[in-house]
């Protein structure tokens, strides 16, 4: 009888397992979808901030050119009655410092949604070990004792989720190398 109980507990727990990765799966697929919408975003604000730029430089050289052509014919540097042009320029220079804040907002979004990701990823790997941990607990394969210091183990990874982010990135960008990276990372482990 206790056999039979066992085997029921360990088919819960893989049938909670499998309903957990279908969701998870769910979930990502949507927030996949939510960033490739935001990187599409960014790239058509940055291909309308490129027009604009070339429109802002259009204007700077059609300055310069009546500068040029003022200061040729009197000798002299004095107004060269280029307000026009800074009035077609001004609203264009605030909509690309416009699109500037758009883009960064954007791009700070996507990272959110990539550390949530992330994280994500990391409560489901731990639950998927966690269970493993029952599953071999209930089967008497190992004790409660080794149950609670391979469990404290694997809680270390999600307690320093953001300290091991951190690292990671600092890798990433050059700041540290694959030695240090280790190091650090196994420091938080312990």
């Amino acid at each position: 009888m206790a056999l039979f109980n066992k085997i029921k507990t360990v088919g819960i727990t893989i049938g909670k397992t499998a309903g957990g990765i279908a969701d998870n799966f769910s979930n990502n697929m949507a927030e996949a979808s939510s960033l490739a919408k935001e990187k599409m975003n960014i790239s058509k604000l940055e291909n309308e901030k490129k027009g604009l730029e070339n429109e802002i430089n259009l204007a700077y050289m059609q300055i310069g050119k009546k500068f040029v052509e003022v200061a040729i014919a009197t000798n002299e540097m004095q107004d060269i009655g280029v307000s026009d042009v800074l009035q077609m320029l001004d609203p264009k220079l605030s909509r690309k410092k416009e699109i500037e804040i758009e883009i960064i907002e954007i791009e700070k979004k996507i990272k959110d949604q990539q550390v949530i990701q992330e994280k994500a990823k990391v409560i489901q790997e731990f639950e998927i070990e966690k269970e493993k941990l029952e599953k071999a607990v209930n089967m008497d394969i190992i004790s409660r004792d080794e149950y609670e210091e391979r469990l404290r183990i694997i809680s270390k990874k999600m307690d320093n989720f953001e300290e091991i982010r951190k690292i990671e990135k600092q890798y990433e960008i050059g700041i540290i190398s694959l030695g240090e990276k280790e190091m650090k990372i196994k420091e938080l482990m312990q």
